[in-house]
């Protein structure tokens, strides 16, 4: 019998409050039956046995989660509005039961499994998260107040906005890519239609790219549009080097997501007008890390993940956050280590005005060998100098 994990357990997931985790992961394991039904046309229990058991999850899962919530946070509008969340919860899932007798079992299945996928998602990576880190930071002493801040600090600023919209995407996506799998299964023969749907994934994925670096960018408006300029230039070397396209398609992704990372920083130090102190600095040497932790476990067809965790290594082994040398570095980074010191030089940030294009060239070419990858440098010299490439506006 095939299978699939449309949403794939993982260790991020977890709120740091075993029983929940363990229910939650019970959850996760109904949700993946009903995708592999969707994409493989497997056989599933009854749709009452379906329901029987989101019913009995809801009943304990959610006596167990307020008992915690409501000893540590009796009549806190977080724990009231958690309240609120369940009981919607419920609600669906009552809605969605009654039309067994009515609606094709095919659209109820999917039906469930875009709500189950949608709330499990903004359930567990934003309110479960939340209530826990309060709970957990109550336990040892903090007050109701200063757990909250804490809380919230641990999530992240831009963590609900940025889960809402990448879900609302995926929700639909979700679908397509399980329906796309079914017809790819039964009916190869059919390939204009396999094509658009390829296309269509294809331009979804790109939106979800480019919806992650809007909103990175959003924290810090003096370097908006560097991810996408980084892209270009980067994308521009590796043609001039040669590489396939699949490689090409790699390096532009990898763009685009680079500085993925910095949402984890505070957005006053990356706005900050004057120089860093070493505090702040080592915050912001943070960020390739923190990009590495989010898009790691994404399953991307190119090494994105390690172009965003070696982008700052130096081939001399000066760089960071792991000091490689030589080629221990991934190409596609030592590509874009060269891209985006040319984009950053040569624009304004914050601290300084745009150094200009000379002077970013000037750079590449005094590390050349020692910062910086020759063959890299080389050809991003010639790409400017000889062959008339502009810098992105």
């Amino acid at each position: 019998m095939h299978t699939i994990d449309i949403f794939p357990w993982n260790a991020n997931f977890n709120t740091g409050i075993q029983k929940i985790d363990e229910q939650h992961e019970k959850l996760v394991r109904l949700l993946n039956e009903l995708a592999s039904y969707v994409a493989f046309s497997n056989e599933i229990p009854k749709l009452d046995i379906i329901f029987d058991e989101l019913a009995n999850y809801a009943i304990y899962h959610f006596q167990e989660e307020e008992h915690i919530w409501h000893e540590y946070l009796p009549n806190d509008p977080a724990e009231l509005e958690h309240k609120k969340i369940h009981e919607s919860f419920a609600e669906t899932i009552t809605l969605t039961r009654a039309k067994i007798n009515t609606s094709p079992k095919e659209i109820i299945v999917e039906e469930l499994l875009s709500f189950l996928t949608r709330w499990l998602a903004t359930h567990i990576l934003e309110n479960d998260r939340y209530l826990a880190g309060l709970v957990l930071s109550i336990q040892t002493g903090a007050s109701i107040e200063e757990a909250k801040i804490l809380a919230k600090k641990r999530l992240g600023g831009e963590a609900k906005v940025l889960v809402e919209l990448i879900i609302s995407i995926y929700d639909n996506l979700s679908i397509n890519t399980l329906s796309l799998m079914r017809e790819l299964k039964n009916k190869i023969e059919q390939e204009e239609k396999i094509k658009q749907y390829t296309t269509q994934l294809e331009s979804t994925f790109m939106k979800m790219v480019r919806l992650a670096t809007t909103l990175s960018e959003m924290r810090d408006p003096y370097t908006a549009g560097h991810e996408s300029r980084v892209a270009l230039i980067a994308v521009a070397i590796g043609k001039e080097m040669g590489l396939d396209d699949k490689r090409i398609e790699g390096l532009n992704v990898g763009g685009h997501l680079h500085d993925l990372g910095k949402i984890s920083i505070p957005a006053e130090i990356l706005a900050k007008p004057t120089k860093l102190n070493d505090v702040e600095y080592s915050l912001i040497k943070m960020h390739p890390q923190a990009g590495y932790d989010v898009l790691k476990d994404v399953g991307f067809p190119w090494p994105v993940d390690q172009i965003a965790l070696q982008h700052h290594e130096r081939i001399d082994g000066s760089g960071y956050p792991q000091g490689l040398k030589g080629d221990e570095i991934l190409l596609e980074a030592r590509i874009l280590a060269v891209a985006d010191v040319v984009e950053s030089m040569s624009s304004h940030r914050p601290y300084r005005p745009g150094l200009g294009l000379d002077k970013a060239l000037n750079e590449i070419s005094r590390g050349r060998g020692t910062s910086y990858d020759p063959n890299v440098v080389d050809c991003c010299l010639r790409l400017f100098r000889e062959k008339g490439f502009e810098l992105p506006g």
